[in-house]
């Protein structure tokens, strides 16, 4: 799959519809293009994620930590915080209610590109996340 890279600010309908970028969906393989599992960020946004993804990273990661009440929690948080979630044919999805109130209801959002998934920020919110992440990136010690 290629990276999602880029960000887009788009409007959630009045029943919280809200369409993935057609850029993006263009990289989602066909075999599972129309599913997405949407979850709680560390950060106050929403991680979205292919299915495929989803299963290949955070399921697998899920199952690669070792046994014990961690793991058993942090499977316990990603079932009860996460949806799965369908395309529709004009490339929405429908978030569900819980996870907007989770980023304070926006009626515009914007959707970053985080190479293999994408997050969805309340403006504000990525407004202030984006200048720490550009301090960060300048006077930080790591290197590509």
């Amino acid at each position: 799959m290629q990276n999602f890279l880029g960000n887009f600010e788009c409007a959630l309908d009045s029943k919280g519809r809200l369409m993935i970028p057609a850029k993006f969906r263009r990289l989602v393989p066909e075999e599972t293009g129309s599913l997405y599992v949407i979850s709680m960020g560390k950060e106050n946004c929403l991680n979205l994620y292919p299915l495929n993804e989803w299963n290949e990273v955070v399921v697998a990661r899920l199952h690669e930590l070792p046994p014990g009440p961690e793991k058993r929690q942090f499977i316990r948080f990603f079932s009860r915080q996460s949806r799965t979630l369908n395309l529709d044919k004009s490339g929405r999805i429908a978030v569900p209610p819980g996870f907007l109130e989770s980023i304070g209801n926006p009626r515009r959002v914007v959707i970053v590109g985080v190479l293999n998934y994408m997050e969805i920020w309340a403006p504000a919110d990525y407004e202030k996340i984006s200048g720490e992440g550009d301090d960060a990136f300048r006077n930080g010690s790591l290197e590509i």
